[in-house]
């Protein structure tokens, strides 16, 4: 008896030091959980705000204006003729006379593509080459001149043209070629919606009806009868101006149109006028992109003086 005593004594006291020993014992760790993954919340796709063609062409036009360089994108006849001849391959000229003109003799090497079929020819102007286009006067060439460098072009328009500019350098009508030279393959440009905008404005600039170009008589008599339908707008130096202008004229100088074009009204005609109407060509070939009905005089004031009618100086 005195031995299960003991026994169960002993047994008694190895349980209580196991069970002092499990709780000094540290628990192990908990497994993390793991996280919830949240569902993904998609951000609702903010739309680019349409573009407005009319914004668009205001932008470019007025940008184009603010940054006419020092030649005007107008060349020397002399010079032009000299770039033509020295690096042929490097030049695309245009002529814009009709193919009838245009058959009677030509610059060497001039394709041509009649002012009012420009639009339907844009696909065949290269954008890696000098493009020099040449007209009659100098005025045409100076829109198409304008309209093709807003579209991203290397232009330039040949001053003068044909009669004022290549006849007066005495150079010979056996300089010039008969034979018709055929048009560059048409390319069309990869464009961007702006670019695209652009576009599609400068193939429906060109008319067959219409080079915006009015004459002396013409405007005069506009003038004369109903002055306040219609803004004329002189662009020559503010010298020039003071010293004579067109009745009614308003005055912005040429390489300030642009800064200062909100104060054109857009609500009648703008007849634009410089020195030989080649800056006025410049001029409405932007104003017209951005939707003015623009329309430049025949040969500027000298077409007006030589007609015989007078400026005003109040």
């Amino acid at each position: 008896m005195q031995k299960k005593t003991k026994f169960l004594s002993m047994l008694l006291v190895l349980v209580m030091m196991l069970t002092l020993l499990t709780a000094c014992t540290p628990a192990a760790p908990a497994e993390p959980e793991a996280p919830v993954e949240e569902p993904a919340v998609e951000e609702p796709a903010v739309e680019e705000p349409a573009l407005v063609p009319e914004e668009v062409l205001k932008e470019a036009a007025v940008e184009f204006l603010n940054n006419i360089p020092e030649s005007n994108y107008i060349m020397l006849s002399d010079e032009a003729l000299a770039l033509n001849e020295e690096n042929p391959d490097a030049i695309l000229w245009v002529d814009l006379r009709s193919p009838e003109d245009y058959a009677l003799g030509h610059i060497t090497g001039a394709v041509n593509i009649p002012y009012a079929k420009v639009g339907e020819n844009l696909e065949v102007l290269p954008m890696n080459k000098q493009i020099i286009f040449q007209c009659y006067s100098g005025q045409t060439s100076a829109q198409v001149t304008s309209v093709a460098t807003m579209l991203g072009f290397n232009a330039m328009s040949f001053r003068g043209g044909m009669n004022f500019g290549w006849a007066p350098l005495e150079l010979g009508e056996d300089t010039l070629e008969m034979e018709a030279n055929e048009l560059p393959e048409a390319k069309m440009p990869e464009l961007d919606e702006k670019g695209q905008i652009l576009w599609d404005a400068a193939k429906a600039y060109f008319s067959d009806s219409d080079n915006y170009i009015i004459a002396p008589a013409d405007l005069l008599a506009i003038v004369e009868e109903n002055p306040e339908a219609v803004t004329v707008l002189s662009i020559r130096t503010d010298e020039d101006y003071a010293l004579g202008h067109i009745p009614t004229a308003m005055h912005i100088n040429f390489k300030e149109v642009g800064a200062n074009i909100d104060t054109v009204p857009m609500n009648r005609p703008v007849y634009v006028y410089c020195y030989t109407g080649q800056t006025a060509g410049i001029t409405i070939g932007a104003m017209r992109m951005m939707g003015y009905n623009a329309i430049s005089l025949n040969r500027g004031s000298t077409g007006w003086t030589e007609a015989g009618f007078e400026l005003v100086t109040d």
